[in-house]
Protein backbone atom coordinates (compact mmCIF):
# COMPACT_ATOMS: atom_id res chain seq x y z
CA UNK A 1 0.00 0.00 0.00
CA UNK A 2 2.62 2.79 0.67
CA UNK A 3 4.38 1.57 -2.64
CA UNK A 4 1.32 2.68 -4.04
CA UNK A 5 1.06 5.95 -2.50
CA UNK A 6 4.57 6.93 -2.98
CA UNK A 7 5.11 6.13 -6.42
CA UNK A 8 2.77 8.38 -8.04
CA UNK A 9 4.01 10.75 -5.79
CA UNK A 10 7.54 10.58 -6.61
CA UNK A 11 6.53 10.56 -10.25
CA UNK A 12 4.67 13.75 -10.05
CA UNK A 13 7.45 15.61 -8.70
CA UNK A 14 10.09 14.33 -10.69
CA UNK A 15 8.40 13.95 -14.06
CA UNK A 16 5.08 16.87 -14.07
CA UNK A 17 4.79 18.05 -17.71
CA UNK A 18 4.07 22.13 -18.10
CA UNK A 19 1.09 21.39 -20.97
CA UNK A 20 2.25 24.61 -22.58
CA UNK A 21 1.16 26.12 -25.77
CA UNK A 22 3.89 26.72 -28.17
CA UNK A 23 3.87 30.09 -29.20
CA UNK A 24 5.59 33.55 -30.69
CA UNK A 25 5.56 35.74 -28.26
CA UNK A 26 7.07 38.52 -29.96
CA UNK A 27 10.81 38.59 -28.33
CA UNK A 28 12.34 38.37 -31.09
CA UNK A 29 14.69 41.64 -30.61
CA UNK A 30 18.07 40.14 -30.58
CA UNK A 31 20.25 43.55 -30.25
CA UNK A 32 22.22 43.64 -27.53
CA UNK A 33 21.04 39.98 -25.90
CA UNK A 34 21.82 36.58 -25.05
CA UNK A 35 20.24 33.88 -25.78
CA UNK A 36 19.87 30.79 -22.25
CA UNK A 37 17.15 28.39 -22.93
CA UNK A 38 15.66 26.47 -20.22
CA UNK A 39 15.04 22.74 -21.08
CA UNK A 40 13.36 19.34 -20.06
CA UNK A 41 14.41 15.95 -20.67
CA UNK A 42 12.09 13.57 -18.87
CA UNK A 43 12.70 14.21 -15.01
CA UNK A 44 15.76 16.54 -15.80
CA UNK A 45 15.56 20.16 -16.08
CA UNK A 46 18.16 22.81 -16.90
CA UNK A 47 19.39 25.64 -18.06
CA UNK A 48 21.55 25.83 -21.53
CA UNK A 49 24.24 28.31 -22.67
CA UNK A 50 26.51 28.62 -25.22
CA UNK A 51 29.72 28.06 -23.78
CA UNK A 52 31.40 31.12 -25.38
CA UNK A 53 29.14 33.66 -23.57
CA UNK A 54 30.39 32.25 -19.98
CA UNK A 55 33.06 34.42 -17.97
CA UNK A 56 35.50 31.51 -17.24
CA UNK A 57 36.50 34.74 -14.28
CA UNK A 58 32.80 34.06 -12.96
CA UNK A 59 33.00 30.37 -13.24
CA UNK A 60 36.06 28.99 -13.72
CA UNK A 61 34.74 25.02 -14.38
CA UNK A 62 34.48 25.93 -17.84
CA UNK A 63 37.86 24.70 -18.40
CA UNK A 64 36.73 21.16 -18.05
CA UNK A 65 34.52 21.43 -21.05
CA UNK A 66 36.78 23.12 -23.97
CA UNK A 67 35.73 20.69 -26.45
CA UNK A 68 31.80 21.92 -26.39
CA UNK A 69 30.22 24.76 -27.70
CA UNK A 70 26.87 24.62 -25.41
CA UNK A 71 26.73 23.53 -21.95
CA UNK A 72 23.49 22.45 -19.59
CA UNK A 73 23.30 23.44 -15.72
CA UNK A 74 21.03 21.43 -13.70
CA UNK A 75 21.32 20.54 -9.85
CA UNK A 76 19.89 17.47 -7.83
CA UNK A 77 20.45 15.10 -4.98
CA UNK A 78 23.95 14.14 -5.04
CA UNK A 79 23.04 10.02 -4.86
CA UNK A 80 19.52 10.00 -7.20
CA UNK A 81 21.36 12.64 -9.78
CA UNK A 82 24.08 10.43 -10.06
CA UNK A 83 22.38 7.05 -10.56
CA UNK A 84 22.32 6.30 -13.95
CA UNK A 85 18.85 4.65 -14.09
CA UNK A 86 16.04 4.90 -12.12
CA UNK A 87 16.26 3.91 -7.90
CA UNK A 88 12.87 4.27 -5.89
CA UNK A 89 14.41 4.42 -2.81
CA UNK A 90 17.02 7.18 -3.48
CA UNK A 91 13.86 8.91 -5.20
CA UNK A 92 12.24 8.78 -1.97
CA UNK A 93 15.52 9.43 0.57
CA UNK A 94 15.66 12.77 -2.36
CA UNK A 95 12.12 14.24 -1.87
CA UNK A 96 11.53 13.40 1.84
CA UNK A 97 14.51 14.18 3.24
CA UNK A 98 17.21 17.07 3.72
CA UNK A 99 20.19 15.48 1.71
CA UNK A 100 23.74 16.43 -0.04
CA UNK A 101 23.48 18.54 -3.66
CA UNK A 102 25.00 18.19 -6.92
CA UNK A 103 25.58 20.48 -9.83
CA UNK A 104 25.28 18.45 -12.97
CA UNK A 105 26.81 20.12 -15.95
CA UNK A 106 27.01 18.30 -19.30
CA UNK A 107 28.76 19.41 -22.52
CA UNK A 108 26.55 19.45 -25.43
CA UNK A 109 28.51 17.35 -28.51
CA UNK A 110 25.29 17.72 -30.54
CA UNK A 111 23.62 20.86 -32.52
CA UNK A 112 21.66 22.76 -30.31
CA UNK A 113 19.16 22.15 -32.79
CA UNK A 114 19.49 18.41 -32.58
CA UNK A 115 19.55 18.60 -28.59
CA UNK A 116 16.53 20.30 -28.52
CA UNK A 117 14.78 17.76 -30.86
CA UNK A 118 15.44 15.36 -27.99
CA UNK A 119 14.51 18.04 -25.26
CA UNK A 120 10.25 17.17 -24.35
CA UNK A 121 10.30 21.63 -23.39
CA UNK A 122 12.53 24.29 -24.80
CA UNK A 123 11.79 27.80 -23.65
CA UNK A 124 14.21 30.92 -25.13
CA UNK A 125 14.81 33.67 -22.77
CA UNK A 126 16.87 36.92 -23.74
CA UNK A 127 19.02 38.16 -21.31
CA UNK A 128 21.48 41.25 -21.45
CA UNK A 129 25.08 40.32 -20.54
CA UNK A 130 25.04 41.60 -17.12
CA UNK A 131 22.07 39.70 -16.55
CA UNK A 132 23.82 36.38 -17.98
CA UNK A 133 26.73 37.48 -16.08
CA UNK A 134 24.68 37.29 -12.74
CA UNK A 135 23.38 34.03 -13.96
CA UNK A 136 26.58 32.51 -14.18
CA UNK A 137 28.05 34.18 -10.87
CA UNK A 138 24.88 32.18 -9.14
CA UNK A 139 25.58 29.02 -10.94
CA UNK A 140 29.30 29.44 -9.70
CA UNK A 141 28.16 30.20 -6.42
CA UNK A 142 26.48 26.60 -5.55
CA UNK A 143 29.85 25.03 -6.29
CA UNK A 144 31.52 23.67 -3.44
CA UNK A 145 35.09 24.49 -3.37
CA UNK A 146 38.03 23.43 -0.68
CA UNK A 147 39.62 25.85 0.81
CA UNK A 148 42.41 25.69 -2.14
CA UNK A 149 39.47 27.01 -4.15
CA UNK A 150 38.93 23.89 -6.19
CA UNK A 151 35.89 22.46 -7.02
CA UNK A 152 34.90 18.28 -5.83
CA UNK A 153 34.39 16.43 -8.66
CA UNK A 154 31.84 13.34 -7.23
CA UNK A 155 31.77 11.93 -10.58
CA UNK A 156 32.33 11.89 -14.32
CA UNK A 157 29.96 9.96 -16.87
CA UNK A 158 29.73 9.83 -20.71
CA UNK A 159 33.06 9.67 -21.39
CA UNK A 160 34.06 13.22 -19.09
CA UNK A 161 30.85 15.02 -21.16
CA UNK A 162 28.91 14.72 -17.78
CA UNK A 163 30.47 16.35 -14.55
CA UNK A 164 28.81 16.33 -10.84
CA UNK A 165 30.59 18.60 -9.10
CA UNK A 166 29.58 19.06 -4.98
CA UNK A 167 26.76 21.80 -4.50
CA UNK A 168 26.35 24.11 -1.66
CA UNK A 169 23.24 23.87 -0.32
CA UNK A 170 20.51 20.54 0.57
CA UNK A 171 18.32 19.40 -1.84
CA UNK A 172 14.45 18.39 -0.56
CA UNK A 173 10.76 18.21 -1.77
CA UNK A 174 10.96 22.23 -0.89
CA UNK A 175 14.23 22.68 -2.65
CA UNK A 176 14.11 21.05 -6.27
CA UNK A 177 15.92 21.34 -9.54
CA UNK A 178 13.24 23.55 -10.03
CA UNK A 179 13.54 25.64 -7.02
CA UNK A 180 17.33 26.15 -8.04
CA UNK A 181 16.53 27.23 -11.67
CA UNK A 182 14.27 30.09 -10.82
CA UNK A 183 16.31 31.48 -8.22
CA UNK A 184 19.34 30.80 -10.86
CA UNK A 185 16.92 33.21 -13.00
CA UNK A 186 15.42 35.47 -10.39
CA UNK A 187 19.09 36.66 -9.44
CA UNK A 188 19.53 38.51 -12.64
CA UNK A 189 16.65 40.21 -12.05
CA UNK A 190 14.36 38.11 -14.32
CA UNK A 191 10.55 38.11 -13.26
CA UNK A 192 9.69 34.85 -12.40
CA UNK A 193 8.48 33.55 -8.97
CA UNK A 194 11.45 31.63 -6.94
CA UNK A 195 9.42 29.19 -4.99
CA UNK A 196 8.65 27.05 -7.58
CA UNK A 197 8.30 23.31 -7.10
CA UNK A 198 7.24 21.69 -10.16
CA UNK A 199 8.18 21.55 -13.32
CA UNK A 200 4.74 22.72 -14.53
CA UNK A 201 5.52 26.17 -12.18
CA UNK A 202 8.97 26.68 -13.11
CA UNK A 203 7.81 26.49 -17.53
CA UNK A 204 4.63 28.50 -16.75
CA UNK A 205 7.00 31.09 -14.93
CA UNK A 206 9.31 30.61 -18.07
CA UNK A 207 6.86 31.33 -20.84
CA UNK A 208 5.96 34.40 -19.02
CA UNK A 209 9.36 35.94 -19.95
CA UNK A 210 10.72 33.89 -23.03
CA UNK A 211 9.35 32.04 -26.23
CA UNK A 212 8.30 28.59 -26.08
CA UNK A 213 10.63 26.91 -28.79
CA UNK A 214 9.18 23.59 -28.11
CA UNK A 215 6.11 21.64 -25.56
CA UNK A 216 4.61 18.61 -24.79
Amino acid sequence: MLKLVIFPVIFFFLNTSSLLIEENQNRNDLSGKKEIYLIKQYWHTAIVIEKNDIDPEILPEVKYFNDFSLLDFGWGDEEFYQYSGFDSGLAVKALFYSTPSTLRVEGIGISKDTYFDISDIVVRILVTQEQLNKIVDFISSTVYRNDSGSPVILSAQGLGRIIFFRANGNYHLFNTCNTWLASCLASAGINIEDNVILTEQLFKEAAKVGDVIKAE
